[in-house]
Formats: structure tokens, sequence, C-alpha cells
């Protein structure tokens, strides 16, 4: 069906409607993790992580550098292009739904304009079009692509027929979207089972085959933006320097091009059968939350609408996509999953304007026919501004519960904790080492578009998938063998005070000195326990509590979290006192300790203590698997009880 006049005012309102929400709310510059990659990668038309996104990467650098010209700074223009997307998306959806509808009615209008809105507060859709993220053009290319195939399937004036112009358009879009984002594989079962249903002899069309595979694969080409632009110039956080060596975070091979652009890196996060069914619940509450009841039973009857009006060229289209975009979002074991429900909810929301219109459609049929023209047209207009007043319910729900948790016009706290940590003067040769890579982020962007502290190196684990990098432990060791550079923590982790001897700088710094070693130890000992070895102790008296520490080498592997449990005894064997707490904390648990490492391991107790003690019994335990805390932990000893006489 064409769109009129009216159908493009009001998808133009709905477009003006939601850029201005999201303007509104929107994240006001840096942001740190993938956003705040985003930002400096597409300044630079560089590459960001995997799979690379050259689409987005050259169309985000585009409009920062336009954006530019008027005196935007690239993070704010970033974060707005996902608005002006996220609010096309919406417009476009808008259409979509409208072009599926049987027939352009009043009840069509109030249908469309009802899913736009249920899918522009979306709060997971809303919050991606805050930030700098590629789920906003995701989200478009999908509106667009149910756009274009209702405008071809269901138009009264203008029969059906597949031409390579249409086959072209059609899978460039798929094709493009394809470019940008791996889960548009999920589109092209729906899309050949709609083609063979418009149309059971299009493949033996050899124009149209071929309109097909290049209007797919063409846009595939964009993938070379990703060796062109991976040199030192263009995306100089991809080689961070580290003393002598200078790591590189992409291999320029066919192989390390295929890696990359596949995401090979992340294979290791699909998740068993077991744990996929285990996150059934998850996905119900996420279905839950964006929909809420009402909007749940919307979508389904939809869904009953489609199947008992026999609309199959909507069901072939979106149901098998969807169906198994929610099969791989169960499997793929990322910490986001939740974004990759985006695509799943514009579905939704197209089948619950499918659901309205029906509705609507039924209380219509039912109107008594022996009334007047002109009653029976009051009569509509009455039934239609009843029916949108209670339709608006549902979007103003879900908007007034998720604004105050999606609204992130006051976030600032990127730009302000590395405002903080650059007042703090670090050598302008350090080395900052974070447990999070979210946080390091945003130096690469004060680096690579503002030229400041270019000097200093941002690291955190995983950055390569060497063992070296493969905890903040790790990370941090590495860091203290990259020459003479200083190292510094870029914020307080005390319980790494395990592994190394932290000494206090201007916060919220943290100077690493060096590693823990034996000869800390003022008692030396040489005792067996389990995989470990005890080295020794000391005692530090500071006028509070007395700090009492166990220094282990660690001789094999440790496969769980042990917590320590010291207990004091004075001569008599009479109990003073008890400290158990995890050695290494959150940051340096014992599953992390290496083979052949010393690690320091603090007890406080109260100032007299200790030195009345005569006598210190040491316990590694664990808590057996499957505890659930209610009742009294069984615990797992990692050895029997060391008892020590004390010095």
């Amino acid at each position: 069906m064409r769109s009129s006049r009216l159908d493009r005012r009001l998808a133009i309102l709905t477009f003006a409607l939601f850029l201005g929400l999201y303007s509104r709310t929107l994240a006001p510059g840096l942001l740190f993790g993938d956003p705040g990659e985003f930002q400096f990668a597409a300044w630079r038309f560089g590459l960001a992580h995997p799979t690379g996104y050259p689409l987005y990467l050259l169309l985000g650098g585009g409009w920062q550098h336009l954006a530019g010209l008027f005196g935007v700074d690239p993070a704010t223009s970033l974060n707005a292009f996902s608005a002006l997307l996220t609010a096309g998306a919406v417009a476009i959806c808008y259409l979509a739904v409208l072009g599926w509808l049987p027939k352009r009615t009043p009840a069509a209008l109030v249908s469309a304009f009802f899913a736009a809105l249920l899918i522009g507060v979306n709060p997971t859709l809303w919050s991606q079009a805050l930030i700098a993220e590629v789920y906003a053009l995701h989200a478009l290319f999908i509106a667009l692509f149910l756009f274009l195939t209702a405008r071809l399937s269901h138009s009264p004036d203008h029969p059906f027929t597949l031409s390579p112009p249409h086959l072209v358009t059609l899978s460039s879009l798929l094709g493009l979207a394809l470019t940008h984002h791996r889960t548009t594989l999920f589109l092209l079962p729906g899309f050949l089972l709609w083609l063979f249903w418009r149309e059971q002899n299009w493949w033996r069309r050899g124009r149209l085959w071929a309109s097909l595979i290049g209007g797919v694969a063409l846009p595939q080409l964009l993938y070379l933006y990703i060796p062109l632009r991976s040199g030192t110039d263009a995306s100089p956080w991809l080689y961070p320097r580290l003393g002598a060596e200078t790591l590189a975070l992409y291999t320029p091979t066919f192989q390390g091009f295929v890696d990359f652009i596949t995401g090979a890196v992340f294979a290791v996060s699909f998740l068993s059968p077991a744990q996929a069914l285990a996150r059934l619940p998850e996905m119900g509450n996420f279905w839950l939350v964006h929909f809420t009841w009402p909007g749940l039973a919307l979508a389904l009857l939809g869904l009953v609408v489609l199947f008992r009006e026999r609309r199959w060229s909507l069901l072939l289209l979106t149901f098998p996509a969807a169906l198994l975009l929610q099969i791989f979002n169960l499997f793929y074991g990322i910490g986001d999953i939740y974004v990759f429900y985006i695509p799943l909810y514009l579905f939704a929301a197209l089948w619950g304007g499918c659901a309205v219109d029906w509705l609507i459609g039924l209380t219509e049929r039912r109107r008594t026919a022996d009334r007047g023209e002109q009653a029976q047209y009051a009569i509509r207009k009455t039934q239609y501004g009843f029916w949108f007043a209670i339709l608006l319910l549902l979007p103003a729900s879900l908007f007034l519960t998720h604004f105050p948790s999606v609204n992130r016009s006051g976030d600032n706290t990127a730009r302000l904790m590395w405002e903080q940590i650059l007042a703090a003067q670090p050598p302008a040769d350090a080395i900052l080492v974070s447990n999070d890579r979210n946080e390091i982020v945003p130096l690469y962007y004060l680096q690579a578009v503002e030229g400041k502290a270019t000097g200093l190196t941002g690291l955190f684990p995983l950055l390569t998938p060497e063992e070296r990098f493969g905890d903040v432990g790790g990370v941090t060791a590495t860091a203290l063998t990259a020459g003479a550079r200083p190292v510094y923590l870029i914020k307080e982790m005390a319980a790494l005070e395990a592994k190394f001897a932290l000494e206090e700088a201007t916060p919220p710094l943290v100077r690493v000195v060096g590693a823990v070693d034996g000869g800390m130890a003022d008692h030396p000992l040489a005792m067996a326990y389990g995989p470990l070895t005890l080295l020794g102790y000391s005692v530090r008296e500071s006028g509070g509590p007395s700090q009492l520490s166990l220094f282990w080498q660690v001789e094999e592997k440790m496969g769980a979290d042990y917590t320590t449990s010291v207990q004091l005894f004075d001569g008599a064997g009479v109990w003073l006192g008890q400290d158990d707490r995890p050695p290494g904390g959150d940051f340096y648990p014992t599953s992390l300790w290496k083979v052949g490492e010393v690690v320091r391991d603090i007890h406080l107790f109260p100032a007299d203590v200790p030195g009345a003690a005569a006598k210190m019994q040491i316990l590694l335990y664990t808590r057996a698997s499957g505890s659930d805390g209610s009742s009294e932990p069984a615990l797992i000893q990692l050895a029997p009880a060391l008892e020590i006489p004390l010095r």
C-alpha cells in the first residue's frame, strides 16, 4: 500500500516525538566501555572490537566530523547519532506496521501508532538510543526490512511481482545489515520462505538468483575497511606500548582478518544445552519487563490472528527469525545479551499492532446497523478515541517505570573519573592498570581524540588471549616487567596486596612498587600445606589493629576459591581470637594463583592479641558445592590445619 500524506505526517510526528525524548535523556559525552570505544574509533576512522562494524564506523565518523563543524565534540555527536537512528527506526516501524495491516483505516493508524509507541519506550532500545552503540543502526535496518517487504507484498493497487530491482533492494539491505551485525543471518531463512511463498518459481530465474546473491555479497566488501584501517596511524589503540614491546591486538594476516570479522574470540561464550535451559527464567523476565502481561498478551494474540487469517507472508518473514534469534540468545552466554533481544521486541511490537487492529475491527463489526451514517461516524470517532486512550496506558506505564533508570542526561562519570586520574599527575610514561576494561577505554579517547596523556599506557585483563593478561594480577605483574616504567592502579584494589607491594599516591592512584616475595616474612618457615608452602609470617603493629601476614608459595594450581581461617591461642591453649577472610579478595582469589608465585595472606586482630599468643592455627577451606547458605555450610578443607608456635 502507498503511504498517504497523512501516513507520512504521522511518521514524521513519531520521529520528532522520539527524537525529542531521546535527546532529552541523551548521555552528554564521554562514556565507558564499548560506547567510549566507538566514540574514538569512529572519529579516527579506525577499528573497534570484533566483528569490526565497518559500516557503523564509517557513518559514525562522517557524522562526528560533520557535527564537529558546528562545535559539537565527537563523544556527544556519536551519542546523538544513536538518538537520530533510533527515532528513525521507530518512525519506520510505524510505517511498517501500517503496511502489513490488511486495510488502511483509522483503526490501522491507531494500531500502527500504538506499536511505534510500544517499541519507542522499550527500555532496552531506549537505552541504546542514548549512547554511541551499534544497536540503533541495527534496529533501523530491521525496521526498513519490514517496511520494504510490506510495500512489496501488501499492495492491493500493485500486485506482487518479483523483479531484479526489488530483489537487489531487499538483498542489498540485508547485505548492509549483515556487515553491521551478524545476527542479521537469522532474517535470511524467513526471507527465503517469504520469497517462495510470494512467487514459488522465482528460483528458476537466473537473474533473480544473481540479484539475491550479489545484493547480499557486495556489501561485504565493506570489511576491506578492516585491514585498510588496522595500522598504527588509524588505530594506535590496537598497538599499546609495553616497555620495549609493542602489543598487537590485530594480526595483519588472512587468518587474523577472518578471526576478527567472525568474532572468533567470542566463540567460548556459547553455553551448553543445560546452561541454555537454565536461562529460560531470565528470558521470561526480559519479555515481562519490556512488555508487561498486557503487552505479551497482545503480541501472542497478534500471532494467533496472523495464523487464523492466513497472513502467511508476515508469519513466514518474522516468526522463523524470531525463533532462531531467541534460541541463539539462550545459548550465547555474553553478559550484555539483553541488547540482542531488540529485533525480537520489534517483531513483537509488530504482532501487537496486528492484534490491536483485529480487536478494533471486532468491535466495529458489532456495531448496530440500524443507526444512520452520521451516527455511525460519531460512534467510530468515539471508539477510536477510546481505544487510543486505553492503548496509551501501556506505553505510558513503560515510560514512567523506566525513565529514571534509562535517563543518561546527567552521566558524566567517565569524564569526571579520568579528569581526577589525570589531575593526580601520574608520570608521563606510567602504565595504568584496572581490573575492568571499560574503565580504561576513556583514556584511549582522551589520547586519540583530544591528544591528552599520550605517553600513558592503559592495561586490563583479557587485553590479549595470552595467559599473562588473564586476570588483574597477571596484568599488573606484566606491567612491572615492562622496563623501568612506573605502574599505578587507577583505583584502590586493596586485595591486590596479596600479590604486590602497594604504596599510597595521589588519589585515586595507587603505586605498585613490586611483587611480594618470601623475603618479606620476618619469621621464616617452610611448611607444606597441600598445594601450598607456608614460607613464613610477619606481624605489624601500627597503633590500630595488628596485621598478621602469611606468605604462601604456590606449588600446584588450586581449582577453587578458598578462605583462610587463622586462630590464635595463648600458652595455656585458651582461644584469643580468629580472623577468616578470602586471601586476595575479589581481585586475586586462590583460583587465580599461579604455580611458583608468592602470595601474601593478610589478617587483622586487636592490637594486644598477637603479642599474647603462643600458638597459631591455620586452615584453608571452601564451601561445598550446592550449599545455599540456608543452613550450616558444609566445609571442605584444603588440608589438615597447621599448628605453628609463635616466636
